[in-house]
């Protein structure tokens, strides 16, 4: 319906975030600026907060998507995790067992 009238190409809309549709905004830049540099130089945890719908996990997608294959992270999606399961997704996430 919305690609016939509007004439798009794709789908607007997708159950998951799609990184190259990513807007960044002068607060986006600025955050993936800081995460890439975070990464880059090797400083420890990194975390980015923010209100629902504001970009942050199209933001992490798009910042995945420019790290090079020996750069290994974690995206967790549930930080309301109890603390073991938590440490059991970082793990699964780096391909570690407990």
């Amino acid at each position: 319906m919305y690609r016939d009238f509007f004439g798009l190409k794709e789908n607007p809309f997708n159950v998951t975030s799609d990184p190259s549709f990513l807007f960044l905004s002068r607060i986006h830049k600025e955050a993936f600026a800081h995460l890439l540099y975070g990464i880059r130089e090797r400083k420890g945890f990194l975390e980015i907060t923010g209100e629902v719908g504001a970009g942050k996990t199209t933001l992490c997608r798009a910042l995945l998507h420019q790290l090079d294959c020996n750069t290994k992270t974690a995206l967790v999606f549930n930080s309301t995790l109890p603390e073991m399961q938590l440490f059991q997704s970082i793990l699964d996430d780096f391909g570690i067992e407990a």
